[in-house]
């Protein structure tokens, strides 16, 4: 069976997208809003799929490449504890489980490399470096720790005019525009996001025949000369750069080549206004190095991206403001991405291929909420608009789907649409550190900043949000541990008793749904050495992170965490909320599960599973298809009932 179906697919395309949700992609293929995946429904199989707790982006991601769970990969969420370490370097070094040496198991385009298969992982949250011979791994928007930052400075407008006092004016004979008598020259200075150092790039600004300004950059012993409305070619410059923040887990800094482009926008009646686009690095990545210049000028700004980064590009819901320029950012971030998979496809012949999309998550976080009657903010109007959001952003998922299926894929082709996990509507905010506070398990202390730190030597519990964790501060194992070894159980049911007797003052309802140790997680695949020693799930409509990132680093608290109650606010700024509670969590329609398409060579078509499958099972399906062995640890199971 295995060489009959090794003969019909040639290839597999497997298409991430971070957030989506069965009910929403099930619902708006039937209403016509997404053609394409309306196709693939039915033509292929679709179900819907349960992630490996924590139900978050690298612990799935890393699930869906490897077969494994949690506890065998060993991804657990963002901020990954070490038994051993500083609790606090595990909150520093946020997204390290990204980094291939933390993963425990083997990504199956390791498998497929070892059978000389190559592979793509695109924007991949799971994946750096890929450590492959036929293959590449290929990042995009997504930070990776220990990479260089594909972008490090964001686009920006500019209005340069003869009075202002950087620019000179110089006659056009001079510098070898020689039928120009006035030109201004000045230096376009790069500054901004992850640049440390601002520098700057020569151009000319000239009017030739009094119908205004053009832009003209020197190339050698010529000019490239920028008309109204047009871009440049690439800029060449070296920056230095910064290490990258929190958020980033730590980018590489140093001096890179970069490349921009400028628009000439507007010419004015003593000047011009111009727009210089994000400025890319050239190097460090891919892996292996080397492609990234030739990457960029290959698949960026071309003719439809350029149209549709256009803002007065009407969009059909009548979108408007900076959510409009949201979903102006993400369309262009799919084509981008649409394109560097099918000029690699062309460049490289790769068979296989995972790639991810990261749209919906951002939208479920903002917007969730406000589709539920429930919520405290709800109302009809916002309602209305929450809706015709959704609608926008899927159709850009669909689009992006259909430029990959006309560009990556063939009738040979299986193509694997998949999703880490979806969201439910969230908004009663806990504070965490205040439960622990009260029960005398926790204790901060003001630090040299005038911020809060933990004082260790008065901390018995330390609670940890992402996953929703909690370590006994253990001596003999933890550096600066407090607990003898003989008080541990003790310590370990208060924590649980805690957790377990949450209730809403205002409410009476219980804010936890699950309370295990750690041994009795192995039952939900966690309970391996970075599993904590108790692990917990919330309740929807209960939350723990609202939006600041010191909501989740819990070494460290503010004044608004230490004096608050444990139940903070209703909150509207973070409304859908997925990696606290289970993986089959639902809230009226809406549903914390992931969402599985399949459609190709061998599978059954126009079947809908009544049943969920797992995460788990997605890597041995696509090797059994492949005729390659499962990766290593995988833990899945082929999905046979789908196979024709």
């Amino acid at each position: 069976m295995v060489l009959k179906m090794v003969g019909r697919v040639k290839d597999v395309l497997v298409i991430g997208l971070d957030g989506a949700m069965y009910y929403f992609m099930e619902r708006f293929a039937e209403e016509g809003l997404m053609p394409n995946i309306k196709h693939l429904i039915e033509e292929g199989v679709m179900a819907e799929a349960l992630p490996c707790p924590p139900t978050d982006t690298p612990t799935n991601w890393t699930t869906i490449a490897t077969g494994a769970t949690t506890a065998t990969h060993g991804v657990a969420s963002f901020y990954m504890h070490i038994p051993g370490e500083p609790f606090e370097l595990g909150q520093k070094r946020r997204s390290r489980g990204q980094l291939t040496r933390y993963c425990k198991a083997e990504y199956i385009w390791n498998v497929a490399d070892r059978h000389g298969i190559p592979s793509l992982v695109l924007n991949y949250p799971a994946c750096w470096p890929g450590n492959m011979k036929h293959g590449h791994v290929c990042l995009y928007t997504w930070p990776m720790p220990e990479s260089v930052p594909r972008i490090v400075s964001g686009p920006e407008e500019r209005t340069i005019t003869a009075e202002a006092p950087e620019v000179k004016l110089l006659d056009g004979r001079d510098i070898g525009l020689s039928s120009v008598k006035l030109v201004m020259a000045f230096n376009l200075t790069i500054e901004g996001g992850l640049v440390e150092e601002q520098a700057s790039v020569k151009l000319y600004a000239f009017d030739p025949d009094g119908t205004g300004y053009r832009i003209a950059i020197p190339r050698g012993a010529k000019f490239e000369i920028v008309e109204r409305g047009g871009w440049s070619d690439w800029i060449e410059v070296k920056l230095k750069i910064a290490e990258g923040n929190k958020w980033s887990g730590g980018t590489k800094g140093g001096i890179i080549k970069c490349l921009f482009k400028v628009k000439l926008v507007e010419p004015l009646e003593n000047g011009l206004k111009l727009r210089r686009s994000e400025v890319f690095t050239a190097e460090g990545w891919m892996d292996p190095s080397g492609m990234e210049e030739e990457i960029l000028r290959n698949t960026h700004y071309l003719g439809d991206e350029i149209a549709a980064m256009e803002p007065k590009r009407r969009l059909e819901y009548d979108i408007f403001g900076e959510e409009a320029e949201f979903l102006i950012r993400q369309r262009v971030e799919a084509l981008r991405l649409a394109r560097m998979a099918a000029y690699l496809k062309n460049k490289n012949s790769w068979r296989l291929c995972f790639l991810h999309y990261h749209i919906m998550d951002g939208v479920n976080h903002r917007f969730l909420g406000y589709l539920h009657k429930e919520f405290p903010f709800y109302d009809e109007d916002k309602a209305e608009i929450a809706w015709k959001f959704y609608e926008e952003s899927y159709k850009i998922v669909d689009e992006f789907v259909g430029h990959l299926l006309k560009s990556c894929a063939s009738h040979d082709t299986l193509v694997v649409v998949v999703s880490d996990h979806a969201a439910v509507p969230a908004w009663r905010t806990i504070n965490i550190r205040r439960v622990f506070i009260d029960e005398g398990l926790l204790e901060y202390k003001r630090d040299p900043t005038g911020m809060y730190a933990v004082d260790w030597n008065k901390t018995r519990a330390f609670p940890w949000i992402e996953p929703l964790m909690v370590w006994v501060n253990l001596k003999g194992r933890d550096p600066q541990g407090v607990v003898k070894p003989e008080e541990y159980e003790d310590v370990r049911e208060q924590v649980i008793d805690v957790l377990q007797r949450l209730r809403d003052p205002e409410t009476g309802e219980r804010a936890t749904t699950m309370v295990l140790t750690k041994e009795e997680s192995v039952n939900i695949g966690m309970g391996d050495e970075r599993t904590g020693d108790v692990i917990y799930f919330l309740r929807p409509p209960y939350t723990i992170w609202c939006g600041p990132l010191e909501d989740l680093l819990t070494y460290m608290a503010t004044d608004e965490h230490l004096n608050k109650d444990w139940i903070m606010r209703n909150q509207a700024r973070v409304t859908g909320i997925h990696g606290y509670y289970l993986p089959n969590e639902k809230v009226g329609d809406f549903s914390n599960a992931a969402v599985l398409i399949m459609k190709g060579p061998g599978i059954e078509r126009g079947v809908k599973l009544k049943r969920p499958v797992r995460l788990i099972d997605v890597a041995p399906t696509i090797a059994h298809v492949l005729g390659i062995p499962p990766p290593r640890d995988s833990e899945g199971r082929v999905l046979h009932e789908i196979l024709t």
